[in-house]
């Protein structure tokens, strides 16, 4: 019998039933899961956050850059998490993970104008 090795990763959800949404995908743009988005108010197009000070939602699953083009072109939005309580560590500004001063900032970010809460989960 071959030995089983397991590796364990923090889900990005924290709370048991976060608050999803949709938004349309801006076309040839890739997406991840944990990716800070911010929304337009007029169109509700969702682009990368550029430093974590300006965010709305985070992505709730990888989309390829053609995916979003094919869904932008059939009329379907991309899920996102709109309220509930992320780990921090594990969400993302265009595929990469923030260094300490985005943490500080998507975090400070959050606790003013979301209903998100990005918590440091141990």
């Amino acid at each position: 019998m071959a030995a089983t090795t397991f590796t364990t990763q923090h889900p990005l959800p924290v709370d048991i039933m976060p608050t999803t949404d949709s938004v349309v995908p801006t076309a040839a743009t890739a997406y991840k899961k944990g990716d800070l988005l911010v929304v337009a108010a007029d169109t509700n197009v969702a682009t990368h956050s550029a430093t974590g000070a300006d965010w709305h939602v985070i992505c709730l699953a990888d989309v390829t850059a053609e995916q979003a083009t094919e869904k932008l072109s059939m009329g379907v939005e991309m899920p996102v998490y709109v309220a509930g309580k992320f780990d921090v560590s594990q969400v993302k500004i265009d595929g990469t993970a923030l260094d300490a001063t985005q943490t500080l900032t998507a975090r400070a970010y959050a606790n003013r104008n979301t209903k998100i809460t990005l918590s440091v989960v141990k």
